[in-house]
């Protein structure tokens, strides 16, 4: 049986890589991770070191690539998805950019939303879990307060809003029709883009 030492910078490289993967934040590299505990947490958690990739310096206003002003005067942290039963935590040293339209403010982090307090990743998952379940559960799961779990679904489905196109926008073409449904005066209004082929 064959037995190979790996030597302890080459293990940190394959580990970082290992987190950097199950992490699946673009423009990130994760420089450390380990299991914290301290009086004031009931359960230990799982605390990643990461940090942008150089390069990626943007102004969260704008959303234009700046060049760093300084480190940014401390560390922030960012709540990600429980990694088996870990609560799990993003920790970075942001810097500062200099923008000339918005002034010096910290740099955007590649996992988060300006002025968040959770990374993508949790946010989505916060916002599919209230399709299919309550409020009141869905801040029980990943233990957030309840009306910080409303304001993630909100955030989560302004992104989307902007993000896909209303269903009526460039119609110039539609029909309507209206249909008796059950018994009695009871009717279903129907629009149709002819256009597209689909019902609005």
């Amino acid at each position: 049986m064959f037995s190979t030492k790996i030597n302890e910078p080459l293990k940190k490289r394959l580990m970082n890589s290992i987190f950097n993967q199950l992490l699946n934040v673009k423009g990130a590299v994760v420089e450390d991770a380990r299991i914290v505990g301290s009086p004031l947490r009931p359960v230990p958690a799982l605390e990643i070191r990461a940090r942008p990739r150089k390069g990626m310096l943007r102004c969260p206003q704008c959303g234009r690539r700046r060049h760093g002003y300084d480190r940014g005067g401390g560390r922030r942290r960012w709540r990600h998805q429980d990694f088996g039963c870990f609560r799990a935590e993003l920790v970075a040293d942001m810097p500062r950019v200099d923008c000339p339209g918005c002034s010096v403010v910290v740099a955007m982090a590649p996992w988060t939303e300006p002025g968040s307090r959770f990374t993508r990743d949790f946010e989505r998952e916060c916002a599919w879990l209230m399709t299919v379940a309550s409020q009141k559960t869905v801040s029980g799961f990943p233990h957030v307060a309840w009306r910080t779990a409303g304001d993630i679904a909100h955030r989560v489905a302004e992104r989307l809003k902007a993000a896909i196109p209303s269903p009526f926008d460039h119609l110039t073409l539609i029909g309507v029709d209206e249909t008796s449904y059950r018994k009695g005066h009871t009717y279903i209004t129907v629009v149709v883009d002819h256009e597209r082929h689909r019902v609005i």
